[in-house]
């Protein structure tokens, strides 16, 4: 009984710091995103920029058409390739400060951040975050 109640009581203790982990990714941390970026690391992220260009939308070509557009993300041009077929229109201008959380690809020369939207097959649920409303 005695040994239970010690499991017991490192488990309480363990529990919070695993769950402040598990955030989804709420917070930006443009740090993390720098060394991955350094690090050629293909990564889930999430960072905070502001939006240099709007670009057309991408066409259809089998996994749906994908609103873009770049945001500086720590001095780093990032193209952010959002699945419409997924996930609303996010009403972005040039200018516009952005959270966004997904999957980071290290493409040298054009790095992206795509599966922005609810979670599908094997990816972690994403999103992009503008003006406190929450695209996915």
């Amino acid at each position: 009984m005695l040994r239970r109640r010690a499991l017991l009581g490192v488990a309480a203790a363990f529990l919070p710091a695993v769950s402040a982990g598990c955030n989804s990714g709420s917070t930006p941390d443009n740090g993390a995103f720098s060394v991955a970026y350094s690090d050629h690391r293909a990564t889930e992220v999430t960072v905070q920029g502001a939006v240099t260009v709007t670009l057309p939308d991408s066409p259809d070509s089998g996994d749906g058409v994908h609103q873009r557009f770049d945001v500086d993300v720590a001095g780093v041009r990032v193209e952010i390739d959002h699945n419409l077929s997924l996930a609303g229109r996010v009403p972005v201008t040039v200018g516009s400060t952005l959270i966004v959380h997904g999957q980071f690809e290290p493409d040298p020369g054009h790095p992206i951040i795509h599966y922005t939207h609810h979670a599908t097959g094997g990816h972690e649920g994403g999103w992009i975050e503008l003006d406190g409303t929450r695209y996915d």
